[in-house]
């Protein structure tokens, strides 16, 4: 199917005649470019760039692409933004999106405190993959992008695959993740891991393209002593981990505002040392783009109460105590 950003990125290189000055202009990188532009040159089944020549230049059928959709984009950008200011006058709510493991663990404490900062103002939240999220903010279905962030992660070189990295955000909130395990007869964790140890531990993964498997790479890449982990589960979402983690399949690092009460309760407990916690931030993304007034607002309330958000939210965490020892 179409996607009509090809159309404008085939827009970009012509006026630029440069990928890397048309991904600037796209806000992309210049890899996610390039594979926007394939994209475009597979679904056309024919090649709209002469790559041979610097500076670039169109084929003949990139400038008959280009010519069609020049006016195509102008009309369904214009349409859309004569819908969004209709739509706009008859919606009151702000929107925002978010993984499911945030509209659970964050959201019940964290919107309160904005609401009382904002007023009577309603809001909305969404929750599903962070694909979707960044789709849905991309699309302008939502004003707002909450997510976790590894607080290691320089937001610049963060993956090009999904646009955050580019958007303006602020940090609301921490957590962290903790590798937990269940305990065995005598209070142990089932599943330990051992600097130096041969012996192979059950490892319950996120996958690879979810922001909490990359920070779990991290933690685990930065330990080059860790006991050998085998996976033998994956999943996208944290509380299906918990679940099998319960059940005592292996070892998963959990964000520890969804395990709090597991571990006081004894149900779970700390599987490897403080340094294989991986810390997270909580940011609020917007696309650089003009919002409705009442989003406008909210970003400012968010913007100047950050810090104090990020205690209020942090704060119940940071002294949590299992077995005499700081989790």
């Amino acid at each position: 199917m179409l996607d009509i950003r090809w159309l404008e990125d085939l827009a970009a290189i012509a006026e630029y005649r440069n990928l890397t000055k048309a991904a600037e202009k796209r806000n992309v990188t210049q890899s996610g470019l390039s594979r926007r532009l394939q994209s475009l040159e597979r679904w056309a089944g024919v090649l709209l760039i002469d790559r041979s020549k610097n500076p670039i230049y169109l084929t003949k059928a990139g400038e008959e692409m280009l010519a069609i959709s020049s006016d195509v984009v102008g009309r369904l950008n214009g349409t859309r933004r004569a819908i969004r200011d209709e739509a706009d006058k008859r919606m009151t709510a702000v929107r925002f999106a978010a993984p499911h493991v945030l509209s659970v663990t964050f959201f019940p404490n964290w919107l309160p405190v904005l609401q009382r900062q904002v007023g009577s103002l309603p809001l909305n939240v969404r929750s599903g993959s962070l694909r979707y999220c960044c789709d849905a903010l991309e699309n302008g279905e939502v004003d707002f992008v909450v997510s976790f962030v590894d607080a290691r992660t320089d937001l610049n070189s963060a993956d090009d695959a999904l646009p955050l990295s580019r958007c303006d955000s602020i940090l609301v909130g921490r957590d962290k993740l903790v590798p937990l395990s269940v305990p065995d007869r005598a209070g142990e964790p089932r599943h330990r891991l051992i600097s130096g140890s041969e012996t192979e531990v059950l490892y319950l993964g996120y996958e690879t393209v979810c922001t909490l498997g990359k920070a779990v790479d991290g933690a685990i890449g930065r330990d080059g002593s860790l006991s050998r982990l085998r996976l033998i589960f994956e999943n996208a979402q944290a509380d299906g981990l918990r679940a099998m983690t319960l059940l005592g399949m292996g070892v998963a690092w959990l964000p520890l505002s969804m395990t709090h009460n597991d571990i006081l309760t004894g149900k779970l407990v700390r599987a490897g040392p403080e340094r294989l916690d991986a810390d997270l931030d909580i940011r609020v993304f917007r696309a650089n783009r003009h919002m409705a007034k009442r989003s406008e607002t909210v970003w400012r309330e968010m913007s100047a109460r950050s810090m104090t958000a990020r205690r209020k939210i942090a704060g119940p965490f940071d002294k949590m105590l299992i077995g005499g020892d700081v989790i």
